[in-house]
């Protein structure tokens, strides 16, 4: 195994979804998604009012709804590199195909909500 292909094999999670299904993860990096321009600033900026230490959780308007709803998709797309040991590159509509569990548990993992193991084996 040379370096590159060993920096990768740490950002690579394997793990089974609410389905069943089992998928690899990789750990999107978010500061690419804001750089590239896949992070709407309307999410940008309810991310950071909900970071507040005052604990007021802001609204959500339904347009910045919209907008979280397409960086999930963006961070879902990223985030799964390959589908029962198959390497792959999925497109958005292709996000749609997951069940609403593993969706939220791939967003949950991607956005550090839920965290990643330590050590892959």
């Amino acid at each position: 195994m040379d370096a590159v292909e060993r920096l990768r094999s740490r950002n690579r999670f394997e793990e089974t979804l609410p389905s069943g299904l089992k998928v690899t993860l990789r750990l999107p990096r978010i500061r690419d998604c804001i750089i590239a321009g896949q992070v709407p600033l309307p999410v940008l900026q309810h991310v950071m009012e909900a970071a507040q230490p005052n604990g007021d959780t802001p609204t959500v308007s339904p347009e910045d709804a919209a907008h979280m709803a397409r960086f999930q998709d963006e961070i879902v797309r990223r985030s799964v590199v390959a589908i029962e040991g198959e390497p792959c590159e999925l497109s958005l509509e292709d996000v749609g195909e997951f069940s609403q569990e593993d969706y939220d548990r791939i967003v949950a993992f991607a956005t550090r909500t839920e965290a990643a193991p330590l050590a892959q084996p």
